[in-house]
């Protein structure tokens, strides 16, 4: 019998913390799939009339809050990310064989980083299954083009964040134009607080409160607090946000003050490691207020950020970096999962606090650098 006190985290220190993965980070891939898909295919017994499959942070989870309150409180809601075990191309398989055309799929704020995705949509068409595809990431012509073949209504917008552009297209879906009196302002709040933080205008304070709801909180939770509440939570919940946050700030600092610079082909690049706090915040912190031009934060669960300076001037290739690594994004912040592929290198990895795959993350900052150009030509 093993105790639940092993899997705590409570008693660790900030450095203790900042070193080591969280114990669901550790659940093989394949008990990881069979528990997700087990979970999502007892959810579509009932036959819901939408199904939205998200991305699981707080543009995801604010997106699909939008489309429950559009579809229904039957909505059916399924977070992935780019490197789960049981992945978006899982979902789209297990949903061709289980729904029918009276059920419409919402795919939002996920980027089609997948070029034979169009395989995994078809069946969805050829059973009449309305598919509706909201995102805002950097898309190529050619994954366009395939979500489209295989009958996707596909909308992206790059200057918006998705729930923003949800708000924006499901207000015209309620009246035709413009947002209805009956659209609730709160939601259209969260939307606008959503693409605050997600666009990282940081206009609103509270849009950082939120983006730590959505660390904290599981999607349920979320959706289930911002349908009932907009941003202005009770105050149980403010009490945690608080708590993450004082821990997180710490951890960002630490995260700042051990990164190692590189000079990449004329960049200046800094990496650092750090299992806690947010890594755009210390990304942030790294290109605008220490003036490196790409910043590299890895996690010891093998989640690895890619910032550069906001403005685009500097470089604003960060997706095509992660693009060497599998992963994808924006031309300013992206996302990839570490290159490493067996337990032992795992453990190395956090022995070394990253320093074992560095020379990965470099070798793919310079193809990018060598097809950029020398910075100081520009």
């Amino acid at each position: 019998m093993i105790s639940d006190d092993l899997l705590a985290r409570d008693h660790l220190e900030d450095d203790e913390w900042a070193v080591t993965p969280q114990p669901e980070h550790l659940v093989p891939d394949p008990i990881e799939r069979q528990q997700t898909r087990e979970s999502f295919l007892s959810d579509l017994e009932d036959d819901p009339s939408t199904v939205v499959l998200t991305h699981t942070d707080a543009d995801g989870y604010s997106s699909a809050a939008l489309v429950a309150d559009y579809c229904g409180p039957d909505t059916v809601v399924l977070p992935v990310s780019y490197h789960d075990a049981y992945g978006l191309r899982d979902a789209l398989d297990d949903l061709g064989g289980e729904i029918t055309a009276d059920t419409t799929v919402y795919i939002v704020d996920l980027a089609a980083n997948d070029r034979h995705i169009e395989a995994h949509l078809l069946p969805l068409e050829h059973a009449g299954v309305d598919v509706v595809w909201y995102d805002h990431h950097q898309w190529d012509d050619d994954t366009r083009d395939a979500v489209e073949r295989a009958g996707v209504t596909l909308v992206v917008d790059e200057d918006e964040c998705t729930a923003s552009l949800l708000a924006r297209d499901l207000g015209r879906y309620y009246d035709g134009g413009g947002i209805p009196a009956d659209f609730d302002p709160y939601l259209q709040e969260l939307a606008e607080m959503t693409k605050d933080i997600d666009l990282w205008i940081r206009d609103d304070p509270r849009s950082e409160r939120l983006n730590v709801f959505a660390t904290i909180a599981d999607h349920e939770e979320y959706i289930d607090t911002v349908l009932s509440h907009g941003v202005d939570w009770p105050d149980s919940i403010d009490d945690r946000i608080d708590e993450r946050l004082e821990r997180d700030r710490e951890l960002e600092q630490a995260a700042i003050e051990n990164r190692t610079p590189y000079d990449v082909g004329g960049y200046s690049v800094a990496i650092t490691y750090v299992r806690g706090g947010r890594s755009s915040q210390i990304g942030n912190d790294l290109v605008e207020e220490l003036d490196h031009d790409i910043a590299i934060i890895q996690k010891p669960h093998g989640g690895i950020g890619i910032y550069s300076h906001s403005d685009r001037e500097t470089f604003a290739r960060c997706h095509e970096v992660a693009d060497q690594l599998g992963g994808g994004g924006h031309p300013t912040a992206a996302g990839c999962e570490t290159p490493v592929e067996t337990f032992r290198e795992l453990a190395k990895y956090w022995v070394t606090r990253g320093a074992s795959v560095q020379e990965d993350l470099l070798e793919a900052v310079l193809a990018v650098v060598n097809e950029d150009g020398d910075p100081d030509d520009e």
